[in-house]
């Protein structure tokens, strides 16, 4: 049996709200050319249909602060 190579990407969105709370949303598999004007349109539509409320005092949603793809990668070794 061989090496067992694995290798993921995560999207991770931090969402902002207007007390200052912030929010962080993983998503797997993200299409692989997604552009920061997608990016700062999703934020805008966020803000201005407020579609996402803070947990804790319910919050107007900032819309999207950062936006940030992780790779990782997983060897299983074959001993």
């Amino acid at each position: 049996m061989a090496d067992i190579y694995k290798q993921s990407y995560i999207l991770k969105i931090k969402l902002g709200f207007a007390d200052g709370d912030t929010r962080t949303i993983n998503l797997d598999n993200p299409k692989n050319n997604l552009q920061a004007s997608e990016v700062h349109e999703l934020s805008n539509f966020i803000k201005n249909n407020n579609l996402l409320l803070g947990d804790k005092y319910g919050a107007d949603s900032a819309g999207i602060l950062t936006a940030d793809i992780v790779e990782s990668a997983k060897t299983t070794l074959d001993l």
